[in-house]
């Protein structure tokens, strides 16, 4: 219930106690009035307008009494249980009131925490350190240079990586005030293939007929081109299976959840691109609205394909700008110079493959600039925190164009200058250029 319902439903409840106290009142003071001093009633006792101490025909009033019926509750009774109802109703509202206090104190506790959880996030500096569990050796980086958070991955495309130590490994992170940030890989998951088949998606192939025997058509397993299985976004169970996994991830500490793969394979060509980008929005709502339930303070992000940050739709995907916009607190789309093999072009500027490769500072500021324009137009809260380059191609390398300091830092720079809310370094070795950074 919200804290503003919760509090009319008191007021509401109060209000009724209230003036059933002040029936109350005003019937004792009329039946008392009307009392002899004697004690006994008669019928002038109780009739408006007649003073108990007259008779009828003192009053000019002729009064006839009617033989009453016997009853076991007299007025004295009905009265002793009319006020302790209304005792009771006044506890009750008492208690609601203490309640409702309560309560309205909890959500506005909860509130300053996701504010001050949002401002310490909001100038995140990080590295990726893939599935290592012992951090020891990325702490000089921390200690000596602006980073300040680890992205460490807990479910790749093997399945989970949830290791009873690494609640420990977590909490000395957090003794140096170290962000962490878990990873998890959505939908390009082979771990279940054999226990749950169903969940995975298909497609139909057809044996032609020949002499013998008639035409068969038969459904099968998707593979992509590194031969791995993709979960079906649309299959409920699904859902529920990265959700619980997500709630575990909360439960060993980590202060972000960042979302990988989370998409369809953009060569899976068995749906339509409407029917990709409504099961991702779907999904995109169902894992935002169950994991603030579960904690409200926890962070969620989620990273999505460069050319996403420019173009803002891919139906190839599912991923929609506009949807991921509205259900996570950060953007992290990897904006690796390197991969935009179709060129580059936003605001007015374009860069044609390889020419790309060499202008990271552009690639970055007017990726971060354009996604920051287009999320704007819908008053959206999320920020935007990319991911950049610090590793090279051997096809670059061969061209001579390596990704040094310099470029590295060009980059960053991008990144800030079109006011980020940080940036993550992505080296699949986890190996960092210490130069490129202050």
């Amino acid at each position: 219930m919200k804290p503003f319902s919760f509090f009319i439903i008191a007021l509401i409840f109060f209000a009724s106690a209230a003036g059933g106290v002040f029936i109350l009142k005003q019937e004792k003071e009329v039946f008392i009035e009307n009392i002899p001093a004697t004690g006994a009633l008669t019928p002038g006792a109780l009739t408006p307008g007649v003073s108990p101490s007259t008779s009828g025909a003192e009053s000019g009033v002729e009064t006839s009494v009617e033989p009453s019926v016997e009853s076991t509750s007299t007025p004295e009774i009905q009265n002793e249980d009319f006020v302790k109802k209304s005792e009771e109703t006044i506890l009750q509202a008492q208690a609601l009131i203490m309640e409702t206090e309560k309560f309205l104190e909890e959500e506005k506790a909860k509130a300053a925490a996701i504010i001050q959880i949002k401002e310490r996030s909001d100038k995140i500096k990080g590295i990726y350190v893939g599935g290592a569990r012992n951090f020891s050796s990325f702490y000089n980086l921390l200690d000596e240079t602006e980073l300040n958070a680890l992205v460490i991955d807990i479910k790749e495309s093997y399945g989970a990586n949830l290791s009873s130590s690494l609640k420990g490994s977590i909490a000395k992170l957090h003794e140096k005030d170290v962000w962490a940030i878990a990873r998890i890989v959505v939908f390009r998951d082979s771990s279940l293939i054999e226990e749950k088949p169903d969940w995975y998606l298909t497609f139909a192939s057809t044996t032609e007929a020949t002499a013998t025997a008639d035409a068969t058509t038969t459904n099968s397993l998707w593979q992509d081109n590194a031969k791995q299985y993709w979960l079906n976004p649309e299959n409920e169970e699904v859902v529920n299976y990265i959700i619980d996994f997500s709630k575990k991830a909360i439960d060993y500490g980590f202060d972000e959840l960042q979302f990988d793969y989370i998409r369809y394979p953009d060569d899976y060509n068995y749906i339509s691109g409407e029917e990709k980008i409504k099961a991702i929005g779907d999904f995109f709502s169902k894992i935002s609205d169950s994991l603030r339930n579960y904690k409200p303070t926890v962070m969620l992000s989620a990273d999505l394909f460069g050319y996403v940050a420019t173009q803002f739709n891919s139906y190839g995907t599912g991923q929609r700008l506009s949807d991921a916009g509205k259900y996570f607190d950060y953007l992290s789309f990897m904006l690796y110079p390197s991969h935009f093999y179709g060129g580059f072009a936003a605001k007015g500027i374009r860069y044609f493959y390889p020419e790309v490769v060499e202008n990271p500072y552009d690639v970055i500021y007017y990726s971060v600039a354009s996604a920051r324009d287009y999320l704007a137009l819908f008053g959206f809260e999320t920020k935007i925190r990319p991911w950049l380059q610090d590793f090279n191609l051997a096809v670059d390398l061969n061209r001579g164009i390596v990704y040094d300091s310099e470029k590295i830092r060009f980059q960053i720079d991008g990144a800030e200058n079109a006011t980020s809310s940080g940036w993550l370094l992505w080296n699949p070795s986890n190996l960092y250029t210490r130069d490129a950074l202050k």
